[in-house]
């Protein structure tokens, strides 16, 4: 993990505020956005509906963030785009969560995750950074054992890209869900810490290793 947990290679990740309500609001303002991350009614979203998603991720989440973009900097010279980098405000393009356990399942230390990108930041590879953070946060500091998520029959590339990133399709929910109309089906896949650390590696671990190694081979020598 990088030394500030909150970045990936181009991302940064905040909190949710009660003013980013407008942005949370501009997601499911896109419908294609919408039908691919909600299985509710198609209806327009409210302001009240936006509070309540803000609130979900407060209280029923164990982790949840805006992915933004770090803001462009404007001089080529080190110092002053170290600077410009550390007041800029970041550019918000989605968010991710990890949903918490009921209390009274928590010692399963399983999690769901679910994850929107605003359409014009979409096919850029920020999902796959995001999601891939994502799962080094939740196996190495949520101390979780399992990650689990749904993908829509109507949505393949989303599929194809959770299989690539390494989740296992578990099962199927047959005509599950209707959309546009007709029934499709609800694919479910997950992820375990093993197959995570096995497709990933800990990087604290290898490190670990390769200093071991210097050590012994100076001590050889």
């Amino acid at each position: 993990m990088p030394i500030h947990p909150w970045r990936s290679a181009r991302l940064v990740y905040t909190a949710i505020e009660a003013e980013d309500d407008d942005f949370l609001l501009s997601i499911p303002a896109d419908a294609e956005s919408y039908f691919n991350a909600s299985p509710f009614p198609v209806v327009p979203q409210a302001k009240s509906d936006v509070a309540g998603n803000r609130e979900y991720y407060r209280d029923k989440c164990l982790l949840a963030v805006k992915i933004c973009l770090l803001a462009p900097q404007s001089s080529q010279d080190s110092a002053t785009a170290a600077t410009d980098a550390a007041t800029s405000k970041p550019i918000p393009i989605g968010t991710i969560a990890l949903s918490a356990s009921d209390p009274k399942q928590v010692h399963h230390r399983n999690s769901g995750l679910g994850i929107c990108i605003l359409r014009q930041h979409q096919g850029q590879g920020y999902g796959s950074e995001a999601i891939r953070w994502a799962l080094q946060w939740g196996f190495r500091y949520g101390n979780l054992h399992r990650i689990e998520l749904g993908v829509f029959g109507w949505n393949p590339g989303a599929l194809r890209l959770y299989e690539r990133l390494g989740f296992v399709r578990e099962s199927c929910k047959r005509e599950h869900l209707w959309y546009d109309g007709k029934y499709w089906d609800l694919v479910e896949l997950g992820m375990l810490e093993c197959e995570w650390r096995e497709k990933y590696g800990d990087e604290d671990s290898a490190v670990a290793g390769a200093k071991k190694s210097s050590r012994i081979v100076t001590k050889k020598s």
